[in-house]
């Protein structure tokens, strides 16, 4: 009998059931082997069962399904159409390019072809792009052929050239409302160009030109005034930061705004003097529409300012005026304006402060010096190098000739051994300069005395006394 035991082979599955035979696979023993589902097949599932009801419903699964964020205006637009099928919705959009610096020809076309197929853009900001010549020329042709209502151009680098065929273009548009081109190079060809477009154009507003060079008067700021007479859509007119003056640009403005229907004439920071401002004081009188009035930061006198306050005063319709937001009034113009606002509260009038009873003390150029070279001798650490310049003029007083050629006051500083600046030095010659190119040291010393007297320097005098010496004879003493 052996002592193996005998195992028959139904038993040895039993007890190994994993082990694979001749007469099993692999295939046979597992699970049924599910296909995976293709995740690209939900995108073009049509199942009754998911169909959304509803357009908001789509719009959010379409999101969902692409991993799209919705948009809240997007959903209440849709929202509107659903409750009022019928209704006309009209979809405004906004292009938004500022700060870019890579406007190209190419990108330039292509943006023009995008303002042309989507006539539903109504505003375009370019500014602080750097627009050439040929980018200008596309972008014009387009944007006398679109829906813009507001363009944005500010701080773009346009040249005159560019300047004038933008407007030579947009004369054809039939719905461009506000334009700001400010802080470029617009020049004469700009002006005359600008002037033809206010002639033509019947939809323009808004016109924001700061910050340019219209200053020339004859060539470019009259003809662009003269070319807003009869215009009766513009109500904005900001013209600030140009250079403008000049008697005929006074006499073109008085011809040009009252028959315009201007509301809002902006001309701060100019050339603007007394003259310019008698024209603008007449201006206040006979327009009939204008609302707001700035002219700050030009120079602006007492009694002109005087006729300003009180013309706004009495003028119907205007309510606001600002002589600058750092312009301090006089004590007679702020008890005017106080008069005003009492009578008027609606009205503003915009400025600084008012200045104090006592008037400004001019600045004594002279003085300012002769106390810069007191502080220099002063300065050093050290008590042997200090100097008083109250020496030095007492000096210069008491001199026989107190006037002295340019090259002898420096050799005098020289040899009181004062440590100046050269430019210092210049200057100071130059405040006490005479005729013949000299240099007036009496008066120089008159001044500095007045104002800080100065006592001589103390000498101190030694005596020598002889002394008795006992030697011989035949001894030096």
């Amino acid at each position: 009998m052996s002592s193996k035991l005998e195992v028959n082979f139904e038993e040895k599955q039993q007890v190994c059931p994993f082990r694979v035979s001749s007469q099993s696979s692999v295939v046979d023993d597992a699970e049924e082997f599910v296909l995976l589902e293709d995740p690209g097949s939900r995108l073009t599932s049509t199942g009754e069962d998911d169909e959304p009801q509803t357009i908001s419903e789509w719009y959010r699964l379409q999101s969902f399904t692409y991993g799209a964020t919705t948009f809240r205006a997007v959903e209440e637009l849709l929202k509107t159409v659903e409750l009022n099928p019928s209704a006309k919705v009209e979809l405004d959009l906004n292009v938004d390019l500022c700060r870019n610096r890579l406007l190209n020809p190419t990108l330039a076309r292509l943006l023009a072809n995008v303002l042309q197929e989507l006539q539903t853009i109504v505003q375009v900001s370019l500014s602080y792009n750097t627009i050439d010549d040929e980018c200008m020329e596309i972008l014009s042709n387009a944007l006398s052929n679109s829906g813009v209502c507001q363009l944005e151009a500010a701080h773009c680098q346009i040249s005159d050239r560019a300047g004038s065929l933008l407007f030579s273009a947009l004369i054809y548009s039939d719905c461009i409302e506000t334009i700001d081109l400010s802080w470029n190079h617009l020049d004469i060809s700009s002006g005359v160009a600008i002037g033809r477009f206010l002639s033509v154009q019947k939809s323009v507003k808004e016109l924001i030109l700061t910050g340019n060079h219209l200053y020339p008067e004859v060539q470019c700021i009259v003809p662009l005034l003269v070319g807003s007479i009869a215009n009766e859509t513009l109500e904005h007119l900001d013209l600030s930061w140009n250079g403008l003056r000049g008697e005929e640009f006074g006499r073109a403005l008085l011809k040009a705004v009252p028959q315009t229907k201007l509301k809002c004439l902006t001309l701060e920071h100019n050339l603007l003097g007394p003259l310019e401002m008698s024209f603008v004081v007449r201006i206040m009188k006979k327009s009939e529409t204008l609302e707001e009035l700035r002219i700050g930061s030009n120079m602006l006198e007492d009694t002109v300012t005087l006729d300003l306050v009180r013309t706004f005063v009495r003028h119907p319709t205007l309510n606001v005026i600002s002589l600058g937001s750092y312009y301090f009034i006089s004590q007679a113009v702020a008890k005017l304006c106080r008069l005003c606002l009492r009578k008027y509260p609606t009205k503003k009038i915009i400025y600084q402060g008012v200045l104090g009873a006592n008037p400004a003390r001019p600045v004594d150029v002279q003085e300012m010096l002769l106390e810069r070279c007191r502080f220099l001798a002063q300065k050093p650490k050290k008590p042997k190098l200090k100097r008083d310049i109250g020496h030095l003029m007492l000096q210069l007083a008491a001199a026989e000739n107190t006037l002295l050629e340019r090259e002898e006051f420096v050799l005098v500083v020289k040899r009181f051994r004062v440590k100046l600046d050269q430019p210092l030095l210049e200057a100071l010659m130059d405040a006490f300069e005479v005729p013949k190119k000299l240099v007036d040291t009496g008066a120089m010393a008159l001044k500095y005395l007045t104002k800080h007297p100065t006592e001589p320097p103390i000498v101190n005098i030694y005596t020598i006394t002889p002394i008795n010496c006992c030697c011989s004879e035949n001894e030096n003493p």
